[in-house]
């Protein structure tokens, strides 16, 4: 099955649903991942599939919400229930607040995320002393499941959630009267409009915040800040803080999972085709040589046929750690698909490539790979030329790879314009 394959049972399905909605077996990815044949589609769709199941956990999640089930649990790493997640604690606590007045207790304030300000203005409007204040606040920062910062025009800090002391590692006295802008690390510009917004009652928020702990560690966070008027009059600032670092942690993980290779760890084929337009365009600027080796296991299919695919696997990790510890931390090195695998040397001509190229050759000819013991390799070389785009390069490299393989295999060859095609390559 190839992409276009893929595309069109994918779009059918989602013409489906949003035609039909979600029946009851819900919001499945339309394709069994394990039945793709290639490697490459084959990860981009189990990437896919965890989307589509992520996005069905939400629907499901928020179904349950719905019914008024607040014992309801998700995926802490399925970041689209954050939000959800946090209406889950609002609602949690407003169940408490009703069984509290149930049971007599008139003084109870509700406050709900959404419209969390005007309650809290509401709040601050009734209490005239600080101890009163910061008892009340606490029956409500404290399940906020964040940090939350009270401070005046001036941006010092008047109150502190047990969230805010916990991610800012201090105790409430080594922050009082503290001007909360030092404790977060964001752009200049972002700083003069958190800064402005205490001042003059403007919103702000930012959502690639860093605060700074007392121990100088950095934690990603989620910032808001928010108004607080009395009578039309600015009298303070909220601002709440998340946690974020589960979030980039995940959105990090699906980074790297979508430009490497998942069998051995290095960049996968479309990784590389970024890296390759981004060279070219380098070289051009800069008029320094680039090259691309292309390289091809010998007889890989006999491998697997007589040792098995998992031994095969096997000699395609070794290989790779071998490679990459022959090249330099310049050179990028990635598998191009199956047995074949690419790398890009900035900075060399032909010449250089071809050396370097030989060199892994007689490297991996006299390893011992186990089962097999020893493997051999076919190179194709090619540099870059004025007007070259990616895939003349590619293609000049494959057809020198082919001319190694045409030639008896175990060989680099360098591709040439001359009518020969390629010219073989003997270290000195």
């Amino acid at each position: 099955m190839d992409s276009s394959q893929i595309i069109k049972i994918v779009d059918s399905y989602l013409q489906s649903v949003l035609k039909q909605g979600l029946q009851n077996e819900g919001f499945r990815f339309p394709l069994d991942p394990e039945s793709i044949e290639d490697g490459d589609l084959k990860s981009f769709c189990f990437r896919l599939s965890l989307i589509f199941d992520m996005i069905d956990e939400s629907c499901r999640f928020s179904e349950e919400l719905a019914r008024g089930n607040l014992q309801v649990s998700a995926s802490r790493k399925n970041f689209f229930t954050m939000p959800l997640k946090g209406l889950q604690a609002s609602l949690a606590h407003l169940t408490w607040q009703v069984n509290q007045v149930a049971e007599g207790d008139l003084n109870q304030q509700v406050s709900f995320l959404g419209e969390f300000s005007d309650s809290f203005n509401n709040m601050i409007e009734s209490l005239r002393e600080k101890q009163v204040l910061e008892e009340r606040m606490k029956v409500i920062t404290d399940v906020l499941g964040e940090g939350l910062l009270f401070v005046d025009n001036d941006g010092i800090v008047l109150f502190a959630n047990p969230g805010a002391l916990t991610l800012l590692e201090y105790q409430f006295e080594e922050i009082d009267c503290l001007n909360a802008v030092k404790f977060f690390h964001i752009s200049t510009s972002g700083e003069n409009l958190l800064q402005g917004s205490i001042s003059k009652g403007l919103e702000y928020n930012e959502n690639d915040g860093v605060l700074i702990q007392k121990s100088g560690k950095e934690v990603p966070v989620m910032i808001s800040a928010r108004p607080v008027f009395k009578n039309e009059i600015l009298d303070g600032t909220v601002i709440t803080f998340r946690d974020i670092s589960e979030q980039k942690k995940y959105l990090l993980l699906l980074e790297k999972q979508a430009m490497t290779d998942v069998l051995t760890g290095i960049f996968n084929r479309m990784k590389f085709d970024e890296i390759l337009s981004s060279e070219i365009q380098r070289s051009k600027r800069n008029k320094v040589p680039l090259s691309l080796i292309l390289c091809d296991i010998d007889h890989f299919k006999q491998v697997n046929d007589k040792y098995g695919h998992p031994a095969g696997d096997k000699i395609l990790k070794r290989l790779t750690k071998l490679v990459s510890a022959n090249i330099r931390n310049v050179d990028f090195f990635a598998r191009w698909g199956g047995e074949e695998f690419v790398i890009l040397s900035p900075g060399t001509d032909s010449e250089g490539a071809a050396q370097l190229a030989e060199k892994i050759r007689q490297k991996v000819e006299h390893h011992n790979f186990k089962n097999p013991e020893h493997i051999t390799l076919s190179f194709g070389i090619t540099s870059f030329k004025t007007g070259d785009i990616a895939m003349k390069l590619i293609n000049r490299a494959d057809e020198a790879m082919y001319r190694a393989k045409e030639n008896g295999r175990n060989q680099v060859q360098v591709y040439s314009s001359a009518p020969q095609t390629t010219r073989p390559f003997r270290s000195i």
